[in-house]
């Protein structure tokens, strides 16, 4: 996989999806969810959705009731993640990564928190975000504040919390097809 989104609408909103999506609608067998305007090579969103000024799901779900979006793209490690019912945002989430590779995180975080995020929060990740950002401190010359990155860090991840501006919990595109698995979604199986 390089890069994919896709809309993803509870399959009782056909009639509605198929008027909104065209042709680009398929039953998911054994789900009750509708693929739809999957797009196996697509490009990041527009600035404006990323930036949360735009919502790709919120007008399209007064019609189609709930409805989640994603784009993955693991070439660049991007990741964008909506959901919306009927009318209302949810969850909005964006990870990005610069051309250098070192500056990444959580542009976007918008809503509550929802039950398949705690996933991104293990123990191995926590351990190795901890490395990583000692040994950057230390590289700079700035070992005195280790003890208190490591505080906060542990703080965050104690409440499971994706906060904007934050490089924690590491995320990629393949948190897209994490996202779809929480919502029994196996696309790979059809």
């Amino acid at each position: 996989m390089k890069s994919y989104s896709a809309y993803f609408v509870r399959d009782q909103a056909m009639a509605k999806a198929q008027q909104i999506f065209g042709q680009k609608v398929k039953p998911l067998p054994d789900t009750s969810w509708l693929l739809c305007a999957f797009d196996p090579d697509d490009e990041v969103p527009d600035e404006a959705i990323l930036l949360g000024e735009e919502s790709l799901t919120e007008a399209k779900s007064m019609e189609l009731g709930e409805i989640f979006f994603v784009y993955g793209d693991t070439s660049v490690d991007w990741f964008v993640y909506e959901h919306a019912i009927d009318g209302k945002l949810l969850r909005k989430l964006v990870w990005y990564t610069t051309d250098d590779d070192w500056n990444c995180g959580w542009l976007l975080a918008e809503g509550e928190p929802e039950a398949w995020e705690a996933q991104l929060f293990r123990t191995d990740c926590l351990t190795q975000y901890l490395e990583n950002e000692t040994q950057r401190l230390k590289d700079e010359g700035k070992s005195e504040v280790v003890a208190s990155m490591e505080a906060e860090v542990r703080q965050i991840w104690e409440r499971k919390q994706i906060i904007a501006g934050q490089s924690l919990p590491l995320c990629d595109g393949t948190v897209a097809m994490l996202v779809e698995k929480n919502y029994g979604i196996n696309r790979f199986n059809l």
